[in-house]
């Protein structure tokens, strides 16, 4: 599903040496990359991956082993990683992990916590719509989807994750999403997630 995402160089560096090494982890594409691998736009290249049953320290010198890595601390969790031979194609991987909202609505003013042994359906939920809310095991090329988003992609539906009224007021700026992928899929959003929609989307105007 991903062969044309991962070069040969990210192959090599990566997802090979990676399984060689922890046999018993797992490696997940998580996001808007699964949900544009299904619909077949290929074209983009921005992975996530997720990583689980590897802790953190660990990741971070298998990493630096294979390529560039830089740390987005405290407040993403999130690993830039570029492998050697593949200059400018950066991937970002993380371990699983949760959000604790700041409660302001501001553009990810969140507190990250990841957790190697995390399941990655927790990862999944926080995340805002369910079409985002998929991940692909590189391990045994299986769709992780507890949310139900390839339901909704299929059937051209933007819904929140769980509680939509949550949802925007952890993120305001997923208001603009949630409109955005409306127009580019031709989809409709959902009654529940529409009525959160038009509630909260006078909290746009203190962001601006």
């Amino acid at each position: 599903l991903f062969a044309c995402w991962i070069t040969p160089a990210l192959d090599r560096a990566l997802i090979r040496p990676f399984f060689a090494q922890f046999p018993d982890a797992e490696l997940f594409v998580v996001g808007g990359a699964v949900r544009d691998a299904l619909l077949g736009r290929t074209g983009k290249r921005d992975l996530d991956l997720v990583v689980r049953g590897v802790a953190g320290s660990t990741l971070e010198r298998f990493l630096k082993m294979r390529g560039r890595v830089h740390y987005v601390g405290r407040t993403f969790g999130v690993w830039k990683f570029e492998a050697r031979g593949d200059a400018g194609a950066e991937v970002d991987i993380a371990l699983p992990r949760t959000e604790v909202p700041m409660k302001t609505g501001g553009y990810r003013d969140v507190l990250v916590k990841s957790r190697a042994d995390l399941p990655i359906a927790d990862d999944l939920g926080r995340r805002d719509f369910t079409i985002n809310a998929m991940a692909w095991s590189l391990k045994d090329g299986r769709l992780v989807d507890p949310w139900k988003g390839m339901a909704d992609l299929s059937a051209r539906r933007i819904r929140a994750v769980r509680n939509p009224e949550e949802r925007f007021r952890e993120d305001y700026t997923r208001i603009l999403r949630a409109l955005r992928f409306a127009v580019e899929l031709d989809a409709t959003i959902v009654p529940g997630t529409w009525q959160a929609l038009k509630k909260n989307a006078k909290q746009l105007a203190p962001l601006s």
